[in-house]
C-alpha cells in the first residue's frame, strides 16, 4: 500500500495562493447535509494522518455539487500503516453518505485496495491519475468497484472503462482547457467532464456553460468587473430594511413596511415557523414574529434574504451556500476571540456579495450602514476579523499552511476544520429551506 500512497498524498503543504496538485485531488457532487463533525478522538487521528480538505465544487445547474477532496500528509511522514488512505476514505464516505458525490484521484494500483474495501458507497468517484497504465485483472476490478456503487474515471485523458475525465486547469488558459475538453469529447463522447484548478468564478461559469458537468477553483476571484449599475428594487428594499433593523429600536415601523409586501410577509412567517428556529408556538402574524425574533434575529433574516436575492450569476445558488457556510463558521469562532457573534455572522454572509452581484463591495455595503469594523474586514480586507475570513478561504482552497497559521488562536487546524464541517452542515439545511421557501413563495 505504501508504494502508491505516496502518489496519492502530497508531502508538505501548498504555498499560499497555490492550487493543490493533481495527485492530491478528489471531488464530490449533490447533497443536503454533511456528516457530523469530528470528535476529539477523531481530531487526534486527523493530526496523525494529515489534513483532509474539501473544496467547493460547482455543478452546471448552478448549485453546489459538493467538494473537491484531498489529503495533505505532513512532511517526513511514512504512510506505511495506511492511515492516510483510511482518512481519505473516511472523508469520501461521509460526503457520499450525506448525498453528495465524492471523487478522489488515485493511481491505478489503488484499484485493488478500493475494490477490497467494503466502504465504497454509491456516488463515490475515483479518477485514475495514470490513465495509460493498466492494473492486472483491471476489468474484473472495475466491475467489482461498480457493483459496490463506485464510479471510475481518469485524469487528463479518456480511457477504456472510464465514466468521466478530470481536466486540471491550473497551468492552462480557459481557451486551452476548452480545446482539451473538445478533444476528449471526440474520443469519448459519453464521458462526463470535470474541471479543476480554475482561476476565477468567471472561468468556472464558462466551463459549466460549456462541456463541463462540474468545476472548481478560486470562486471568490472574478475576471473583469462590469461597470457599476443600479441595484434592483428588491435589493434596494432589503438594504433599506436592514438599515432600519440596525438603527431603529422600535420594530413596529418595520412591521408596517413588511405587512405591505405579501412575499416578505409569507417569508417571515415561514421562517418564524420553520424547524430551523424550533419555536414551540405557532407564529400567526408579522407583529408576533417580530416580537419573538427580536431585532438581531430580524437583521440576520433580512441579510440572508439579501444574499439569497442575488441572481446575477449562473452559480448564485452555490455561492449563497458558500456564503452561509462562512457565516456559520465565523459565528462559531466568536467566543474564541471575544468578538460579537452577530457581527461575525454578517461578515461571513456578505463576504461574497461583490462576487455574486458583480459590483464593488464598498458600493454594495454603503446602504447597509455596517459598523466600521465590519467595513474594514469586507472592504479594506484588514483587521482581526478579516483574518477569520482568510482562514475560511484557506480551508476552502486547501491552503493548509495558511490555515494552520491563522487557526493558532482558535484551537488549531483540526478544530478549525471541525468548525468548518459543522458550518457546511448548517448552511446546507438553511439553503434547502431558502430554496423551498422560494418555490412556495412563487405559489402564493
Amino acid at each position: 500500500m505504501a508504494s502508491w500512497l505516496g502518489k496519492i498524498f502530497r508531502t508538505g503543504t501548498p504555498e499560499q495562493g497555490a492550487m493543490p496538485t493533481d495527485a492530491a485531488r478528489a471531488l464530490p457532487g449533490n447533497a443536503t447535509t454533511l456528516a457530523a463533525p469530528a470528535k476529539s478522538a477523531e481530531e487526534v487521528r486527523h493530526v496523525a494522518t494529515g489534513q483532509l480538505q474539501r473544496r467547493p465544487l460547482l455543478h452546471r445547474s448552478g448549485h453546489l455539487a459538493g467538494f473537491e477532496i484531498s489529503l495533505t500528509v505532513p512532511a517526513g511522514m511514512t504512510p506505511a500503516s495506511g492511515g492516510p488512505f483510511d482518512a481519505l476514505m473516511d472523508g469520501m464516505v461521509s460526503t457520499a453518505e450525506s448525498g453528495r458525490v465524492a471523487l478522489a484521484i488515485v493511481p491505478t494500483e489503488a484499484l485493488t485496495s478500493l475494490t477490497a474495501s467494503h466502504r465504497v458507497k454509491p456516488g463515490m468517484m475515483f479518477a485514475l491519475a495514470d490513465p495509460t497504465h493498466r492494473a492486472p485483472d483491471e476489468g474484473a476490478l472495475i466491475k467489482t468497484l461498480r457493483a459496490q456503487g463506485g464510479l471510475l474515471g481518469s485524469l487528463g485523458l479518456p480511457r477504456v472503462g472510464a465514466s468521466f475525465v478530470v481536466l486540471d486547469a491550473t497551468s492552462l488558459s480557459l481557451g486551452a482547457l476548452l480545446e482539451r475538453a473538445q478533444a476528449c469529447r471526440k474520443v469519448a463522447p459519453g464521458c462526463q467532464l470535470i474541471a479543476t484548478g480554475l482561476r476565477t468564478i468567471d472561468d468556472m461559469e464558462a466551463a459549466i456553460r460549456g462541456p463541463f458537468e462540474m468545476a472548481t477553483g478560486l470562486f471568490d476571484r472574478v475576471g473583469e468587473r462590469r461597470e457599476s449599475g443600479t441595484l434592483s428594487p428588491n435589493v434596494q428594499r432589503l438594504c433599506r430594511l436592514i438599515n432600519r433593523a440596525m438603527n431603529e429600536p422600535d420594530t413596529r415601523l418595520l412591521g408596517e413596511e413588511i405587512r405591505t409586501d405579501v412575499d416578505l410577509t409569507y417569508r417571515l412567517l415561514r421562517y418564524a415557523n420553520s424547524p430551523l428556529l424550533g419555536l414551540k408556538r405557532q407564529v400567526d402574524s408579522v407583529d408576533q414574529a417580530l416580537q419573538i425574533l427580536g431585532r438581531q434575529a430580524l437583521f440576520r433574516w433580512l441579510t440572508i434574504l439579501l444574499v439569497a436575492s442575488t441572481q446575477g450569476r449562473s452559480t448564485s445558488v452555490a455561492l449563497q451556500e458558500i456564503a452561509l457556510t462562512r457565516a456559520h463558521f465565523l459565528e462559531s469562532l466568536a467566543p474564541e476571540i471575544w468578538a460579537p457573534s452577530a457581527t461575525l455572522y454578517t461578515i461571513g454572509l456578505l463576504s461574497l456579495l461583490d462576487v455574486m452581484m458583480q459590483e464593488p463591495m464598498e458600493e454594495l455595503l454603503r446602504p447597509l450602514g455596517l459598523s466600521e469594523e465590519a467595513q474594514s474586514a469586507l472592504v479594506h480586507r484588514s483587521g482581526p476579523w478579516h483574518d477569520l475570513l482568510e482562514l475560511a478561504r484557506s480551508l476552502e482552497t486547501g491552503q493548509v499552511q495558511t490555515a494552520r497559521e491563522l487557526s493558532q488562536d482558535i484551537g488549531g487546524l483540526a478544530a478549525a476544520e471541525a468548525a468548518m464541517e459543522r458550518a457546511w452542515q448548517a448552511s446546507a439545511a438553511m439553503s434547502a429551506e431558502l430554496r423551498d421557501g422560494d418555490r412556495k413563495a412563487g405559489q402564493v
